[in-house]
């Protein structure tokens, strides 16, 4: 795993004009909150390193956030979900950009990339498999992205039986048995010839 990512921000070292105009050039892209070459790849560590420097380390990328950063959509949105990562009450973040859930995400839930904390993928699966109940077509894509994998699915259906009485629960456990990898037993059958 890379230990910088490469994306720059604004600051000292460069100035956004100078960015903007490098984009321009086609050397670089705006991606999350800062700038990537044009032709990196955007692993996750990558992705949460593009927004990791907007909150602080008490708090973690969560939902379609997180499913950005696992690469279960393309676009991240307009207000990023977050909520805490740690047992105590913390201040609200005042941000336009930011949709924050004052509810903790425990730590068996969460990973570190890039310095910051982001739902695992089963977690991520498990809260978009809730809202995909809902008329969101944006996380009933990414939930179906992310259930492709099958240890997230299988994750996400071992995380609905740990906690069964969470809202939309049902419901969520049904759309990941129809679109979910994790209930194909079978694997792929043996050819030979």
């Amino acid at each position: 795993m890379p230990s910088i990512a490469p994306v720059l921000f604004p600051g000292p070292r460069f100035s956004v004009a100078e960015l903007r105009a490098a984009c321009l050039d086609g050397e670089l892209i705006p991606f999350g909150a800062g700038y990537l070459p044009a032709d990196a790849p955007t692993p996750p560590f990558v992705r949460a390193a593009a927004i990791a420097p907007c909150i602080a380390s008490s708090y973690a990328f969560v939902r379609l956030t997180a499913a950005w950063i696992h690469g279960a959509t393309d676009e991240l949105g307009d207000r990023w979900e977050v909520q805490r990562a740690v047992p105590w009450q913390t201040t609200r973040i005042v941000d336009r950009r930011i949709r924050y859930r004052d509810q903790e995400l425990p730590p068996e839930d969460g990973v570190v990339l890039a310095g910051a904390t982001v739902s695992t993928p089963s977690r991520t699966l498990a809260d978009l498999a809730r809202d995909a109940v809902r008329p969101d077509p944006v996380a009933h894509d990414a939930a179906i992205r992310l259930a492709a994998d099958a240890s997230a699915c299988r994750g996400a259906l071992a995380w609905f039986d740990a906690h069964p009485r969470r809202t939309h629960a049902v419901a969520a456990v049904a759309f990941l048995r129809s679109v979910g990898a994790a209930g194909d037993d079978r694997g792929q059958d043996d050819v030979t010839r």
